[in-house]
C-alpha cells in the first residue's frame, strides 16, 4: 500500500489526537439508498453501529512515521508533535564513544609499560636485537612525519573550522576528527615509539642505557599521551553534542548561530599538544647532552 505525504501526515496528527478514522472505502450510495428505504416505517432498522477498537496511538504514529523523510520527520517534531525519543540514539553515541575512550586507555597503558619496562631492565621482548637499523631509522621517519604532521594540520584545520560558525562544517569535522585520529595520529605514534625504542636497542645496547636526550623524548611522549588523554579525548564528546544542538537550531531556521564554547577552548589544548610535538623534534635535532650541551641542561 502506497502513502503519499499529506495522508501519512493527517494520518499522525489523527492518531496524536486520540481520534482514529476507518481507511475502508465508503459503501456505494445504492447500498445506502436500499438499508435507508428497507427502516423505514420500523422502529429499528436492525443495523447497530459497530464499535471499532481503539489503537494505540503511539504505535500509529510510529508505523506511519516510518514513511516519511528525514525532512518531513523534522517538519512534523518542528510542528508540535513529537514522534522520535532520540534518548536511544544518544545513548548509542555514548556507548561508542565510552568503547572507543576504553580502547585508547587500553593502547596509551600497553604502549607506556613498553617503554617504562625497556627504560627499566633492558631491551624487551630480545628478538628486537635482530632488526635491521635502517628498518628501525625508516619505520621511526614516517612513523615520527605522520604524527607530528597529524597533531600540527589537525589543530589548524579546527581551527579554521571553528572560526567558520558554520554548523554543517562544525558537524562534518566533529565527527571525523575520532578517524582521523584512529587512522593515523594513533598508529604514527605507536609506530614512532616502538622504532625509536628498537633504535636505541640495536645503536646503544638498550633504552636504559642510551644517551641523556633519548630518554627525554620518550618521556616527553608519555607526557603528550597524558595530556591528550585528559584534554582532547574528554571533550570531543562534549563538543560533538554542542555542535549537534548547534546544528539541530540550524536546521530549525535560527541565524546568527555561534561556534559553542567548549569547541573554541579546545584550541588552547591543540596548541599545548603541537608545544609537545615540537619540543620533541628538539630534542631529536639538538640532543642536549649529546651534540649540543645546554650550560643549564639537566642532562650535562
Amino acid at each position: 500500500m502506497m502513502f503519499t505525504k499529506s495522508s501519512i501526515v493527517a494520518a499522525l496528527a489523527i492518531a496524536s489526537s486520540g481520534v482514529v478514522h476507518s481507511f475502508s472505502p465508503s459503501a456505494p450510495r445504492s447500498l445506502i439508498a436500499n438499508q435507508k428505504n428497507a427502516c423505514i416505517g420500523t422502529s429499528s432498522c436492525g443495523i447497530k453501529p459497530s464499535i471499532m477498537p481503539q489503537a494505540s496511538s503511539s504505535s500509529t504514529q510510529l508505523n506511519l512515521f516510518e514513511f516519511l523523510t528525514k525532512e518531513d520527520q523534522t517538519e512534523i517534531v518542528t510542528n508540535g508533535i513529537e514522534l522520535v525519543d532520540e534518548s536511544s540514539e544518544e545513548n548509542y553515541v555514548d556507548k561508542d564513544k565510552k568503547i572507543e575512550l576504553i580502547l585508547l586507555g587500553i593502547w596509551g597503558v600497553t604502549l607506556s609499560s613498553f617503554i617504562l619496562i625497556n627504560n627499566a631492565y633492558g631491551p624487551w621482548p630480545l628478538f628486537m636485537k635482530s632488526v635491521p637499523e635502517r628498518t628501525y631509522f625508516l619505520s621511526h621517519m614516517i612513523g615520527g612525519m605522520l604524527f607530528g604532521g597529524g597533531i600540527i594540520l589537525t589543530t589548524c584545520i579546527e581551527r579554521l573550522v571553528a572560526k567558520s560558525n558554520n554548523p554543517d562544517v562544525l558537524q562534518f569535522w566533529f565527527k571525523r576528527v575520532p578517524e582521523l585520529d584512529g587512522l593515523i595520529v594513533v598508529p604514527a605514534l605507536t609506530i614512532s615509539m616502538i622504532s625509536g625504542t628498537g633504535l636505541s636497542i640495536v645503536r646503544y645496547g638498550g633504552l636504559n642505557i642510551a644517551p641523556p636526550h633519548v630518554g627525554a623524548i620518550f618521556w616527553t611522549l608519555i607526557l603528550f599521551l597524558s595530556w591528550w588523554a585528559a584534554t582532547d579525548l574528554t571533550t570531543q564528546v562534549t563538543a560533538l553534542k554542542a555542535v549537534d544542538e548547534m546544528y539541530e537550531a540550524y536546521q530549525n531556521g535560527e541565524q546568527g548561530l555561534e561556534t559553542p564554547k567548549v569547541v573554541v577552548d579546545r584550541h588552547v589544548s591543540n596548541v599545548v599538544s603541537c608545544f609537545f610535538v615540537l619540543t620533541l623534534y628538539s630534542f631529536m635535532v639538538l640532543k642536549p647532552g649529546t651534540l649540543f650541551p645546554f650550560p643549564w641542561s639537566p642532562w650535562t
